[in-house]
């Protein structure tokens, strides 16, 4: 199953192999793709991932934009993004803009605007330092624009679909999470409340796009705090509920810069001896949401049988690779032609900096 062509949330792909967002950390200035990132996304689509998703894009000019992070917030963008998307699709790929409104989770801000957030609380590990701004209703109602014009700008770049970060602790994840949400108007308190923002970018952007376009969302199982984290039974409501408002495919993840590091999946993620670590939580979740739209998980695939078998055992539909793809970009392909050589990837996390994500061991090779 794993390599047989499907249609995965609305787009016809080679393999069910997807390249899960990953921040490459390689825009220019202003925010536009450079040489090295669309080289490195010509790569990708050689190398055999059925859907390439690119690294979290910047869509509001209300925040600062991560350093060195792809922009897509103004009509400028449409043109350099265009480039990146012909260069894909030349090479046989298809490619999935994923859309996000960074908040307090931002790392390295760059450029004008406020560091937004549902109500000040402040991350339990600090990233940005500047003051908190918490954000006003109609600050929310500009902030849902900016996204669903950003959409439109997704559109007209030649992207196959796009996707919308709900997860890790983004904005829209620290709505949905009552530690960080505190608000007393119609964004806090209750599930539906919490989701009111998510559900209002979701209906603005399939407006803006059309009925037909394919439309992606990533959303944590869980957030796994010790207390005040949304639990996977408050989000299979929200996977539910986006479902039904027109999302193809829901990527499942987990977890935020507040989950404890010693839980559950999260303790996974620098384990490659706890590998799937939020495949029984997707897998419950493409139960759910049979007939509704395609459920995808990311996190410690490793092994191209497990992934035959968690394929061919659950409803699942597609299988995200992240860290993996660092390493061999050429990872599915390899898998393909016959081997069954794990992945190389020993999940260390060291691939990841403020510019040029990549992995160690290939820069240790390459100088």
């Amino acid at each position: 199953m794993l390599f047989d062509k499907a249609q995965i949330g609305g787009i016809v792909a080679k393999c069910r192999i997807v390249r899960s967002a990953t921040f490459e950390g390689l825009a220019d200035a202003k925010g536009y793709p450079t040489e090295h990132l669309l080289q490195n996304y010509e790569k990708l689509a050689d190398g055999g991932s059925g859907i390439i998703i690119t690294g979290m894009m910047a869509v509001s000019p209300f925040e600062p934009h991560q350093h060195n992070q792809l922009r897509i917030s103004s009509d400028d963008c449409i043109a350099p993004l265009r480039e990146l998307t012909r260069r894909v699709h030349a090479h046989g790929g298809k490619i999935i803009a994923q859309l996000v409104i960074m908040g307090s989770a931002i790392a390295v801000p760059e450029g004008p605007g406020n560091i937004i957030s549902p109500s000040g609380v402040p991350e339990k590990i600090v990233t940005a330092e500047a003051p908190l701004h918490i954000l006003t209703a109609n600050e929310i109602k500009e902030l849902t624009r900016h996204l669903a014009d950003a959409a439109g700008r997704a559109v007209k770049a030649g992207f196959d679909g796009i996707q919308i970060h709900g997860a890790h602790g983004y904005l829209i994840s620290k709505f949905l999470t009552p530690y960080f949400n505190k608000r007393t108007d119609e964004y806090g308190g209750s599930l539906q409340n919490r989701a009111r923002f998510l559900m209002n970018c979701i209906h603005a952007v399939r407006t803006a796009v059309g009925p037909a376009y394919p439309f992606w969302l990533k959303l944590n199982s869980a957030d796994y705090m010790a207390e005040g984290g949304m639990t996977f039974e408050e989000s299979k409501v929200v996977m539910t509920a986006a479902a039904d408002a027109g999302i193809n495919a829901v990527e499942v993840s987990g977890g935020n810069t507040a989950s404890l590091p010693r839980q559950g999946p999260i303790r996974a993620i620098r384990r490659t001896k706890e590998p799937m670590y939020f495949a029984s939580c997707a897998a419950e979740a493409a139960r759910l949401l049979k007939d509704k739209a395609d459920v995808g998980v990311v996190g410690g695939f490793r092994d191209v049988d497990a992934m035959e078998t968690c394929l061919a055992t659950t409803d699942i539909a597609f299988i995200s690779l992240s860290r993996p793809l660092l390493r061999e970009p050429d990872l599915p392909l390899r898998w393909q032609h016959g081997s069954k050589e794990p992945a190389l990837c020993i999940s260390c996390s060291r691939c990841f900096k403020a510019d040029n994500v990549s992995c160690i061991f290939n820069e240790e090779t390459e100088a």
